[in-house]
């Protein structure tokens, strides 16, 4: 059975701090969900700045691209006659156009190289520091070139790394478009441009500073090739590789938890309205929710603490009282069962010593009043025996007196002298102020009993006693064998031809003295037994079908059953086996004692 102390450590465990724990969890994953929330709106709004700053720059790159291809120097040397640079006419003529090409297109810094291709393989290019050149087959045999031609005169733009056959220099962007003649709008020839766009530095610097150390953003294109990366560490690796978990490049923003190059991230991935490009941000899970975990830490150990001292507080002051009341519990218990000796301890001020004072107070009426009821029984069991006395002593008296009447008329003086010995001698064990006697005593008094009674009765039975001689100073209740054998004399043998016998002998059962009357009288019938409303034993005897019976009723038996009873207790008393014709035997049970 469970005691109140686990009952309320699993209370405890139950309602606080299985609760507590899942609060704390709860309240920590929607934090940490709200957090991945925030961040990826503020990301968002960043991303949409930098998009439009990359917007504005690829847009003024492509402005002077379109003012360029439609300058009339330039549609006049891709509409003219190619030159060869053979002559000298030639390459001062070549010279020319390069030099009026450069000035046409290094209006913007960011262009390092320019190269314009007539349909006939003729190429003009001009550069600023050095000389990467692309023939007239290397570009079109290309398969970029497929892609030019589908935006029919639109730029198309290529990473750094994206295609390195366009260019030895792979830190630079490249723009490549159709020129189409602007009056009749036929394909004339291709421009090629290589851009350093160390704008892009200073675009997501000032927006890179803001963000977490561990943060970066990057510039990729529609396979997921990087083309550009504030770090400098992914340039030309592959977003899909890098992150275990699946990315879908589509045309709207989102934001999520991956595991990019091996650490938890938070990916943010926004498409720039431009062309195909994507602009991303990886940021370090950790360093987002530095705050939040420590902050987390630091509500989880104050919980952890707060909980120690709780359980402290079950365990060692609830568990005190709870141990306290078990105690009593227990005690209480013992009193049950009979022990009135016990008392609880009683320490401390509280309630508790309140309820042991109690508690040893109640035990202690419980004592007194079980004691006077004890004391009344012995009384209430000291009058009855007196009142049994009563009526045996009574009885005797008559028949013996009766007796000796009869011998008196019959002038036999020495008999009646005798007789008037035996009686005195019974009659100072009888008056005597001791209930209990010694055996040696009871057998002395039966003895003259029997004496007598045959004086009475000379030759009607015999009679002998045998009881063990270490059996004669244990005590036993007066008159307790003279009645039962007065029985045997007065019912056993009386109309009986034969000559009766009497037999009187005693054993010892464990703690206990059985005493055996036997008489070879005339017996007792079922139904006279029956009559006596005895308490059925289911014994077993010589004849097969005697029965055993507590004694009830009837004068002389009765007395003595009851006295056995009310001495000695419900376990002692009288045993009858007898059958008509046969004799009897009655069994007298006492438990063996000295006084």
């Amino acid at each position: 059975m469970t005691n109140i102390r686990h009952r309320l450590l699993i209370g405890f465990l139950l309602f606080i701090i299985l609760p507590l724990a899942l609060l704390g969890t709860a309240t920590f994953m929607i934090s940490q969900q709200l957090l991945e929330k925030r961040y990826g709106e503020y990301t968002e709004m960043t991303l949409k700045a930098i998009s439009r700053n990359i917007y504005y720059v690829i847009t003024e790159i492509n402005n002077i691209s379109d003012a360029g291809i439609t300058n009339p120097a330039i549609q006049k040397r891709l509409s003219g006659k190619g030159v060869s640079g053979q002559s000298p006419n030639e390459l001062l003529e070549k010279n020319s156009a390069e030099i009026e090409l450069g000035r046409i297109f290094f209006n913007h810094e960011a262009i390092k190289y320019v190269a314009l291709y007539k349909n006939d393989g003729t190429v003009y290019k001009t550069f600023r520091n050095e000389n990467d050149h692309i023939s007239y087959e290397q570009l079109t045999e290309n398969p970029i070139m497929d892609e030019v031609t589908q935006k029919n005169g639109l730029p198309v733009w290529v990473g750094p790394s994206e295609n390195p056959d366009l260019a030895t220099n792979q830190t630079l962007f490249k723009q490549i478009r159709i020129v189409k003649d602007t009056t009749s709008y036929d394909n004339v020839g291709y421009l090629l441009m290589q851009i350093d766009l160390s704008e892009l530095d200073r675009i997501f610097r000032v927006f890179h500073t803001a963000q977490e150390p561990g943060s970066r953003y990057m510039l990729i294109n529609k396979k997921g090739e990087v083309l550009y990366d504030t770090k400098k560490q992914w340039e030309g690796l592959n977003l899909h590789r890098l992150s275990t978990d699946p990315v879908q490049l589509n045309r709207s923003y989102q934001s999520f938890k991956a595991h990019v190059d091996g650490q938890e991230s938070l990916l943010s991935i926004y498409p720039l309205a431009s062309n195909d490009w994507h602009l991303v941000s990886v940021a370090s899970w950790e360093e987002i929710s530095y705050d939040d975990t420590l902050v987390a830490k630091w509500v989880g150990t104050i919980t952890l603490l707060c909980m120690m001292a709780a359980l402290f507080f079950i365990l060692f002051f609830v568990g005190r009282i709870a141990t306290s009341m078990i105690g009593i519990v227990n005690l209480m218990k013992r009193v049950e069962q009979g022990d009135f000796s016990v008392r609880a301890k009683v320490t401390g001020k509280d309630e508790t010593t309140r309820l042991a004072s109690g508690f040893n107070s109640l035990v202690t009426t419980i004592t007194h009043l079980l004691e006077e009821v004890r004391l009344e029984q012995e009384r209430k069991k000291q009058a009855e025996l007196a009142l049994l006395q009563a009526q045996i002593n009574p009885h005797f008296l008559f028949n013996t007196l009766e007796s000796i009447n009869v011998l008196a008329i019959q002038n036999e003086g020495k008999k009646v002298s005798q007789m008037i010995y035996r009686l005195g001698n019974i009659l100072r064990i009888s008056i005597s102020g001791e209930d209990h006697i010694s055996i040696r005593r009871e057998i002395e008094h039966l003895k003259s009993y029997l004496e007598i009674q045959l004086f009475r009765f000379e030759d009607m039975f015999e009679y002998s006693i045998e009881i063990p001689s270490e059996l004669l100073d244990d005590s036993i209740v007066k008159l307790t064998l003279q009645p039962l054998v007065e029985n045997a004399i007065q019912h056993g043998f009386e109309g009986l031809e034969r000559r009766g016998f009497i037999s009187i002998t005693a054993r010892v059962a464990g703690e206990s003295i059985e005493f055996f009357i036997t008489d070879n009288g005339r017996g007792i019938t079922d139904d006279v037994l029956a009559s006596l409303a005895y308490e059925s034993m289911k014994p077993v005897g010589v004849s097969g079908q005697p029965v055993f019976k507590r004694e009830r009723r009837g004068l002389g038996l009765q007395n003595v059953a009851e006295r056995t009873r009310i001495q000695y207790g419900k376990a002692y008393g009288l045993y009858i086996c007898s059958q008509a014709g046969e004799g009897t035997t009655i069994k007298c049970t006492i438990p063996r004692y000295r006084r």
